[in-house]
C-alpha cells in the first residue's frame, strides 16, 4: 500500500511525502482492471452492438451506394456484426464464470474488447446512429 505522511514542522508550511514505488509495479497495474470489470465493459459493448444491429435490421432497408442495388451483403454485414457481439456478450459470460483470475483469459478478453470497436463503428455508420437517436 502506499504511504502518505503529512509532515507539519515547518512553521505551519505541510509537506506531504508519498511512497509511490508500488503504485508502478506490475501486480498493481494488474489489479487496476478486474475480471469483472472487464466483463461488465465487454458486455455493454456487446449488449448495444446487439441492440443496433438488430434495430438496423428491422427498420433501416440497404441505401447508399455500397449497398443499394445489393441487399445480401447488407444483410450479411448485419449477420457478422451479431455474431460479433453474441462473441462479446459470451466472452464476458465466460469471463464471468471463470471462479479465479486467470491472466491468459483476461488477455483474451481485453483483445475482444479492443476488437469490438470495429462492430461498433460499423454498425454506427450503416445507420444505428439514426435507430439510437430516434428512439
Amino acid at each position: 500500500m502506499p504511504t502518505f505522511e503529512l509532515d507539519n514542522s515547518n512553521n505551519g508550511a505541510a509537506a506531504i511525502d508519498i511512497n509511490t514505488t508500488e503504485l508502478f509495479t506490475e501486480d498493481a497495474r494488474s489489479e487496476l482492471v478486474t475480471s469483472s470489470q472487464l466483463a461488465r465493459s465487454l458486455f455493454s459493448v456487446g449488449f448495444i452492438t446487439l441492440v443496433m444491429d438488430v434495430a438496423t435490421a428491422l427498420y433501416r432497408p440497404p441505401r447508399g451506394v455500397v449497398f443499394q442495388g445489393h441487399r445480401m451483403a447488407y444483410y450479411l454485414t448485419l449477420a457478422g456484426i451479431f455474431a460479433a457481439g453474441l462473441a462479446e456478450v459470451s466472452t464476458a459470460f465466460w469471463l464471468s464464470c471463470s471462479g479465479q483470475e486467470h491472466g491468459r483469459r483476461r488477455a483474451f478478453a481485453r483483445a475482444v474488447l479492443y476488437a469490438s470497436v470495429a462492430p461498433v463503428v460499423v454498425i454506427f455508420a450503416l445507420g444505428g446512429s439514426a435507430v439510437v437517436t430516434n428512439v
